[in-house]
Order: structure tokens, then sequence, then C-alpha cells
């Protein structure tokens, strides 16, 4: 059995345990890339949160000692004026500490927060973004504390359960992630690897810690999520089908290629109009559309597009007197149209009509990966919202 089919009969088997379901986890896809260097940003420590109930019992009073210490004032030494901290502390979650490091890399690593801090203009706007990477951070240590404290209550077994995940989550490491960014960046070792990131404001060790806590976590909550998952079938999907035909109606919409031919650079207009007539004809003798297109056009469609012409649907064709002659053309057929300076060849790829989309197996997916989805939300964020309630969680604001 594979590492990734190991780990997810794993969880399945905590699942099972902990919800009375077998299920069988989906697995993640291989790791990230290397991030952008990140920044710091100073925070103090505050209570946020006061818990229901300790949902962990077997380690006293350490994790509320931890929050308790960090809302005491702190004597600083004279001698530390000038100093620079080692590490930053942005949130506790039941005692475990989440460091600004891990912060800004999670917000490098995530398209969306990347280009919300790139493009923040205070620093307020930017402490926006590292709040919400926070809040994803505190999500993911709640379900790997939750997974964690399920298995030692398995006794020796549950540990030896838990140690096999956190290797499987390093080997997985360094074949998807490690050994790609050597490659990559032509690098002899791990050495010369944590070299290179520390140049860049980063650690290799933080950035190993991120990429296995979340595919662990992930591992973990798509086991809890699948029996959920396994239920959506044909039945369901027709539904939604039926439900929602408005999501599944097509427009009237055209795929063309075009060639314009500026009359200006012709000795006359009718000179311009019979090498259009010429290009047609090579054009209907089977001659590559996309080679004559970079060859002769005078616009956009050969330099920017491969021949493609601009707009699908009715009134985004342009030339806008190219759109009546491209509706009522048949797949295949090139023609001429004339315009004021000059004239266009266009040749219809594809012709679509008006109408409901075809419940075909494209669609059956489409929908599938969609239901899927929403039930993935509905539950993680019931998972997250229990484990909250229970939970000591300080954010250093």
């Amino acid at each position: 059995m594979s590492r990734r089919g190991w780990l997810a009969a794993t969880w399945a088997v905590l699942v099972l345990t902990a919800c009375g379901c077998l299920s069988k986890a989906s697995t993640l896809a291989d790791g990230p890339p290397i991030p952008a260097p990140p920044s710091a940003a100073a925070s103090d420590a505050v209570r946020a949160q006061k818990p229901d109930a300790s949902p962990f019992p077997e380690r006293g009073n350490d994790r509320e000692a931890v929050c308790r210490l960090l809302t005491l004032p702190v004597d600083q030494p004279a001698e530390a004026a000038h100093a620079s901290a080692a590490a930053k502390i942005r949130a506790v979650v039941n005692g475990d500490l989440i460091l600004e490091e891990e912060a800004l890399l999670a917000c490098h690593m995530s398209h969306a927060l990347l280009q919300r801090l790139l493009s923040a203009r205070t620093q307020e706007e930017r402490e926006t973004v590292i709040k919400q990477a926070v809040e994803d951070l505190i999500e993911r240590e709640l379900l790997l504390q939750h997974a964690n404290a399920m298995l030692k209550r398995g006794g020796k077994q549950g540990e030896a359960m838990l140690k096999q995940i956190q290797e499987t989550a390093d080997k997985e490491f360094d074949k998807n992630v490690l050994r790609p960014m050597l490659k990559e960046k032509h690098l002899a070792n791990r050495t010369e690897l944590a070299s290179y990131l520390r140049q860049r404001g980063m650690s290799l060790e933080m950035f190993r810690r991120w990429w296995e806590r979340n595919w662990m976590a992930q591992g973990y909550l798509h086991a809890r999520l699948e029996p959920h998952l396994n239920r959506i079938g044909h039945t369901e999907i027709a539904e939604y089908y039926n439900s929602h035909s408005d999501e599944f109606t097509q427009p009237d919409s055209v795929d063309w290629q075009d060639i314009f031919l500026d009359a200006g650079r012709h000795a006359s207009r009718a000179a311009a109009r019979q090498f259009a007539e010429t290009l047609t004809e090579r054009v209907r003798q089977g001659e590559d559309f996309v080679k004559l297109s970079a060859e002769f056009d005078n616009g956009e469609s050969g330099r920017f597009r491969k021949g493609a012409g601009h707009g699908h649907k009715h009134g985004e064709i342009f030339p806008p007197e190219a759109e009546p002659v491209l509706f009522r053309m048949r797949e295949g057929d090139t023609e001429i149209v004339e315009c004021p300076h000059g004239f266009h060849v266009v040749h219809l790829v594809k012709r679509q009509y008006a109408g409901p989309i075809p419940f075909d197996a494209k669609v059956q997916k489409e929908i599938r990966d969609k239901l899927r989805n929403l039930v993935i939300l509905r539950e993680r964020e019931s998972i997250v919202k229990e484990l909250k309630r229970k939970a000591v969680i300080d954010r250093c604001d």
C-alpha cells in the first residue's frame, strides 16, 4: 500500500472509532512551491476567548497557564532594549503557539491572501490579511489537536498510529516538496536549501512544519467528511440539475478565427479585397488558418490570440460587422466581412445554439464537484465551530 493510501486508511480507522462509521479519506495534492519572503509585524498578547470546558483534561492546567502568562507584564532588561525578537506569537490554541513567521508564510502560500497582502495600502489593511491567515491556522491546529487526542485515547496502538502518520507526512514532504525544490533551484542538499530560504526571510523548518501540518489536517478532515460525500449520488445530482435550470442554459455563441487586412497597406481597396478572396480560398483548400493569420493579419488576432476572433456572444463580437455573418454561418465556413478600414477573413470553428446544456458526463461531474464542495464547507464549518466552542484561544492582537 502506498504511503498516501496507508494514511487514508489510518485516518479512516480513527474516524470509525470516533463516529461509528467506516470511511476512506481523500489525499491531498502535491506540496506548494517555494514562497516569497515574508515581513514582520509586532503584536501583544490579549485574552480573546474562554472555554466552555477543557477538551484536554489529561494536560491539566498547562495550556491555560501558558495563556495566563501571556497576559502578564514583562520586565525587560535594560541591555535588551535594542534587541530584536526571535519569534512573535500571534495566537495560542489550547496552549500551542502560532508564530507570526508561519502566519506570514501562510499568506504567501495562498494566492488570495498574497494578492490582498501585496495590494494593502496601510498597516491596518496588512494586519487584517495576516489575521485571516492566523484564523486559518487556528482552525488547522484545532483539527490536528482533536485528531491527536482521539488517537492518544487508543493507548499504545493509537500512539503508534500517530507516530506513523507523522513519519508519513515527513516522507511526503521530502518526496513532493523538498526534492523538487532542490532540483528546481539547482541546490546540492538541505543545507544549501536552508541557506537559500534564510536569505529570503524564512526557515526550512517552518516551511516543513506548515506543509506537513496542513497535509495531516486536511487528510483527517477529508476522512471525517467522506461519509457525507458518499451520500452524493446520481439522484442528488439529477435533482440539482432539474432545480437549477438557469445554471445549465447555454447562450448563442461562436468560436471563430480572424484575419484582418488593412486596406491602407495595399495598392487599393480593390487590391485588398482581392487578396482577402485569395486567403479565403486558401483556407477553404485546407491551409492552416493560424499560420495564415500570423503571417498576414494586420490586427491583433495574429499577434496576440493565435488567430482567434474577438468575442463569442451577441454584443461581444468585434468588429460588429462580423456578428450577423458569423451567426448565420455553419461550422467550417469561411467568409469575407467588409468594414470601413479593410476586410476580415472569418472562419467559423464552432457554433453553439441557445438552449439547455445536456445532462452529460461533464455536467454531472461539475454538479458532483459543486455539491461536494458545498458539503465540505458546511460540515467543516460545523466541526470547527464546535472545536472552537470548547477551546482556549488567545489571539495576540
